[in-house]
């Protein structure tokens, strides 16, 4: 693995690899672009089968997480932190507080919060070590449902571009994923009238949501084929290839899941195909919108944040449609352009974030 040749392929400002031998830390924390402002993303551990394959998972998301911000309007660029799950952690507490103290030690070029395996327990022994990290709640920073929020804004303002209105009482709406974010966003269509056909591979997931109303469980590989108005991806990347959408029964696509198309030609597909494609870092961005008042404001009103955060998102999913069907580009197209506009360029030290402590 050539890392500065992976960097310049990517455009990426920083790599910093992580390795405490002490707790069994091992990963990357990757920061991609800071011209906005300092590097917002998430960390995750996850059971990777490389160290190849957790730097390039680290890459893409912090790509998308630049794309976030600069689409969301945000004084902030995109970053993620990737760390290996593996025997070797004998002490979980311990791994944290070390994963704290390199997040600490950028100083402000990397806030940061939870993503897959890593809980809000678990950020709370990050906390003990680093001021850079948001620690999710439920009352004073619920992450999860400003995503969740912002996916149902973007449904509905992905339902009217295509001729169809802003209700959601009886629309059907297929839920990939029933997780911290895929499972709020269910129950919030649930609630506004929506009938929800939802699919996990956990079963324990799918026993709570087994009773509730207007939720009906299927196949997790069924779930492409489900007659729906949404299919809404919110669980793993890249499930959305020439396969899976030639199975698609739907007029929309938006969902919470990062990095949904496969690549470039399945937006296209999408687009050839007649369904409107919501792009996934437009419309997953409430918990970072949050998550960044949260840090670089002053003043942080966490209810009226997360609504306005709700109503940016579905005006930049209006705006994406208005330019799609004015140049007859592909949403995921325009998307592109409009983030890569937000950008200050070129790239150089003078104009990355560096905080003045």
């Amino acid at each position: 693995m050539d890392l500065l040749q992976i960097m310049r392929a990517n455009d990426l400002e920083q790599v910093v690899a992580v390795n405490d031998p002490a707790t069994g830390l091992l990963g990357f924390i990757v920061i991609h672009d800071t011209t906005r402002g300092p590097g917002i993303g998430g960390c995750r551990m996850v059971r990777y089968p490389s160290t190849e394959a957790a730097l390039g998972d680290g890459v893409q998301l912090a790509r998308a997480m630049t794309r976030k911000c600069a689409l969301a309007g945000l004084n902030a660029g995109g970053a993620k932190g990737v760390f290996i799950d593996h025997p070797g952690i004998t002490d979980r507490p311990a791994m944290l507080r070390a994963l704290g103290r390199f997040v600490e030690s950028l100083a402000g070029r990397f806030y940061t919060s939870g993503d897959l395996g890593l809980g809000p327990a678990d950020l709370a022994h990050v906390r003990e070590t680093t001021r850079y990290v948001a620690v999710p709640d439920p009352h004073a920073l619920d992450l999860a449902g400003a995503t969740a929020d912002g996916v149902v804004e973007g449904i509905r303002a992905t339902l009217a571009a295509s001729g169809c209105g802003t209700q959601l009482n009886d629309r059907r709406v297929a839920v990939q994923g029933l997780g911290a974010m895929g499972g709020r966003v269910a129950t919030s269509l649930a609630a506004a009238g929506a009938k929800v056909i939802a699919c996990d591979l956990d079963p324990a997931r799918l026993a709570a949501f087994a009773d509730l109303p207007g939720v009906t469980l299927t196949e997790a590989d069924a779930i492409y084929d489900a007659q729906v108005d949404v299919f809404s991806p919110c669980a793993v990347s890249g499930v959305l290839n020439l396969g899976t959408i030639a199975r698609l029964r739907c007029r929309a696509v938006v969902g919470a899941a990062n990095n949904q198309l496969a690549d470039a030609e399945a937006g296209r597909a999408l687009f050839a195909r007649g369904i409107r494609y919501a792009p996934d870092f437009a419309v997953n961005a409430g918990a970072v919108i949050l998550g960044a008042t949260y840090f670089l404001e002053i003043s942080f009103d966490p209810h009226a944040t997360v609504r306005r955060a709700a109503e940016r998102i579905g005006e930049t999913v209006r705006r994406i449609f208005d330019e799609s069907d004015a140049s007859g580009e592909p949403p995921s197209v325009v998307a592109d352009r409009l983030a890569s506009e937000a950008l200050v360029r070129p790239k150089s030290t003078e104009v990355m974030w560096w905080p003045v402590q």
